[in-house]
C-alpha cells in the first residue's frame, strides 16, 4: 500500500528530500548555544591560541586560506647570517618568503610579498578584504535547510524546520478538501472528569474529541488545509506514507507556523493483489512533540474507502466493501472503537515541554482515567464540546438466506493510548463468543498466500472456512488498528470488554465494557 506523489522525472528528491527554498523571515526564536560556538570558532584566526584574542577582535584573516604558520627558524636569505633584529620592517622583496617576527602575538601573514607594517603591531592589515557575511555550508543555520551538527537529541528536537506558509508542490485539483484548525478546549469526559484538551476541528465540527472523521476514497486527490491557531503543528497521516512534504513529520519536512495544504492520493486496489490498495482504517495526529500532543487530544479517525473493482459490485445500496475485493458490510452499523486513557499530569504541560532536554516525565505515563470512545460512524454528531463515546451499539445478525440477505457489521478498532489493550467478546452469559472475524490490520487486508504464485484471495472471501480468522480476543498496542466483521449467531445482547494493562508488569489497570445489541 502506498500513496501517490507527483513530479517530473528526477523530481522525487525535490519533493521528498529537499526542504522549501523559502526562508523564514525571522530566525530570532532559535539561537542555539551550538550556533554561538560555531560562530566564535569561525571568527578565530589561524594560529590564535586563546579565545581572549578573539574577544579583542584581532586582525581578521584577509583570505580564506592563510599561509602556514612560520617556523621558528628564519627563512634563508642571501645574507651570510640571519638578521639579529626584526624591529625594522623588511624591504619589499620578490621572494614569497618573509622575515619572521620574534614574537608569537602577530597574526600570520598571507602568501605573497612581505607586509610593510611593523611585525610588532597586532592591528589588522591596512586594507583587509571584507569578512564574508554568508555562513559556509557547514553552518548550524537550521532554518535555511543547510546541514548542521546537533549536540544531543534534545538539541535536534528543539531545532526543527518551521515555516509560515510552505508551498504545496505539484498541486492538483482535489476531489475531497477539508480545513482543519488546532485549538484548546476544556472537555468533560464520560466519567465527569474535565481536562484541558487540544483538538483538531473543522468549521462545521466544533471543538470536540476525537477530531473530525475524514473519509477520502482510493484514487481521489485529497487536500487538508491546516491553519493552527496555537502552533507550530503538523498533521501526520498515520499509515498512509505519502511523500515527506505531505507526511506531516517535522523531522523530515517542516512544522507549520501559519498554514499549509497537505495533498495525497490513496492508491487504488487491484483484485487479489496484496501490493496495491489503501482502503482501511487509519488515523491522523500531530507530529510535533508527538507523545504529548497526541495525549493532549490531537488525533482523529481517518478511513479510506475502496474503489469498485470489476466483478466486485456491492449487492445492495445499504452495503459497502471493506476493501476492493473484500467482503461487504452494513453501512448503518459500521462503528469505530478507540481506546483512550488520560494521565492528568500530562494535561498541565506546555506545547514544547521536554523538547529542550528538561525532564518533564514524558517517559512516565500513569493514567487513572480510561475511556471507550467512538461509536456509529454513519450517525456521528460532531459538535462543540462533544466527547464522542458510545453507551451501547447495535450490530447485525448476518444472513445469506434468499430474500433475507443481511451483511455483517464492521467494527474498526483503534488503539489511541499508550497502554496495551486486550479486547474480548462475550455472550449474554459472560462466556467467550467467537463472533469476531479479523479481516485487516493497519489498513492491510489478510490474504491467503499459502500457494506461491496463486491469487492472494482475502481470507474473509476464501471458499475454505478454515482460512477465515475467527476469534473472541484481540490484543492491541499503541496506534494499532484492526478491522473486524461481527457474526453473532442469533439476536440478543453481547458484551465488548476492554482491559488496559500495565506495559511492564502486565497487571490489569482498568476494565470497561460496552453493550452490543444484535438484531
Amino acid at each position: 500500500m502506498s500513496t501517490t506523489f507527483w513530479g517530473l522525472p528526477g523530481s522525487a528528491a525535490a519533493i521528498g528530500g529537499i526542504r522549501d527554498a523559502e526562508k523564514k523571515k525571522s530566525k530570532k526564536k532559535r539561537k542555539s548555544k551550538a550556533k554561538t560556538k560555531a560562530k566564535v570558532k569561525a571568527a578565530k584566526e589561524p594560529g590564535t591560541t586563546t579565545k581572549k584574542k578573539v574577544a579583542k577582535k584581532k586582525a581578521p584573516k584577509p583570505t580564506p586560506k592563510p599561509a602556514p604558520k612560520p617556523t621558528p627558524k628564519p627563512s634563508p636569505t642571501p645574507k651570510p647570517t640571519p638578521s639579529p633584529s626584526a624591529t625594522k620592517p623588511p624591504s619589499p622583496s620578490p621572494t614569497p618568503t618573509k622575515t619572521p617576527s620574534p614574537t608569537a602575538t602577530a597574526a600570520p601573514s598571507p602568501t605573497g610579498p612581505a607586509p610593510t607594517t611593523s611585525p610588532t603591531q597586532s592591528t589588522a592589515p591596512t586594507s583587509p578584504p571584507p569578512r564574508p557575511t554568508v555562513a559556509p555550508p557547514s553552518s548550524d543555520d537550521d532554518d535555511d535547510g543547510e546541514p548542521r551538527e546537533y549536540d544531543s537529541q534534545a538539541d535536534f528536537a528543539s531545532h526543527q524546520m518551521q515555516q509560515d506558509t510552505p508551498e504545496t508542490q505539484f498541486r492538483q485539483t482535489p476531489q475531497l478538501s477539508v480545513d482543519l484548525d488546532v485549538a484548546n478546549k476544556r472537555l468533560i469526559f464520560p466519567d465527569g472528569a474535565e481536562f484541558e484538551t487540544w483538538v483538531f476541528h473543522s468549521p462545521d465540527s466544533g471543538r470536540g474529541f476525537p477530531g473530525p472523521t475524514l473519509r477520502p476514497k482510493e484514487g481521489e486527490i485529497f487536500h487538508s488545509r491546516v491553519e493552527p491557531s496555537m502552533g507550530p503543528h503538523t498533521i501526520h497521516w498515520h499509515g498512509m506514507e505519502p511523500d515527506p512534504r505531505n507526511d506531516g513529520v517535522g523531522h523530515t519536512s517542516f512544522e507549520i507556523d501559519d498554514h499549509y495544504t497537505y495533498q495525497w492520493q490513496p492508491e487504488p486496489g487491484r483484485v487479489h493483489d496484496p501490493n496495491y490498495g489503501a482502503a482501511g482504517t487509519y488515523f491522523y495526529h500531530c507530529h510535533v512533540n508527538t507523545v504529548l500532543h497526541a495525549q493532549m487530544g490531537l488525533l482523529g479517525p481517518l478511513i479510506v474507502d475502496p474503489i469498485e473493482l470489476p466483478g466486485y459490485e456491492v449487492s445492495s445500496p445499504k452495503n459497502r466493501r471493506a476493501f476492493g475485493d473484500g467482503p461487504e458490510y452494513d453501512i448503518e452499523t459500521e462503528s469505530l472503537i478507540m481506546m483512550y486513557s488520560v494521565d492528568p499530569r500530562w494535561h498541565d504541560l506546555g506545547h514544547a515541554a521536554g523538547l529542550s532536554g528538561e525532564d518533564v516525565g514524558l517517559n512516565r505515563f500513569e493514567p487513572n482515567h480510561f475511556y471507550i470512545t467512538g461509536g456509529l460512524l454513519n450517525s456521528r454528531e460532531e459538535r462543540e464540546g462533544a466527547v464522542w463515546a458510545p453507551t451501547e451499539l447495535p450490530i447485525r445478525v448476518p444472513s445469506n438466506e434468499p430474500g433475507e440477505e443481511q451483511a455483517p457489521s464492521l467494527m474498526r478498532l483503534l488503539d489511541g493510548n499508550y497502554l496495551p489493550n486486550v479486547i474480548t467478546f462475550h455472550d449474554k452469559d459472560g462466556n467467550p463468543a467467537r463472533i469476531a472475524e479479523l479481516i485487516a490490520h493497519d489498513g492491510r487486508p489478510y490474504r491467503h498466500t499459502a500457494v506461491k504464485g496463486a491469487p492472494a484471495i482475502p481470507t474473509s472471501m476464501h471458499p475454505d472456512p478454515a482460512a477465515h480468522l475467527f476469534t473472541h480476543i484481540v490484543a492491541m498496542g499503541a496506534a494499532e488498528r484492526y478491522d473486524v466483521l461481527l457474526h453473532p449467531p442469533e439476536a440478543g445482547d453481547y458484551t465488548l470488554r476492554i482491559k488496559w494493562n500495565d506495559w511492564i508488569t502486565g497487571k490489569t489497570l482498568a476494565t470497561r465494557e460496552l453493550k452490543l445489541i444484535a438484531g
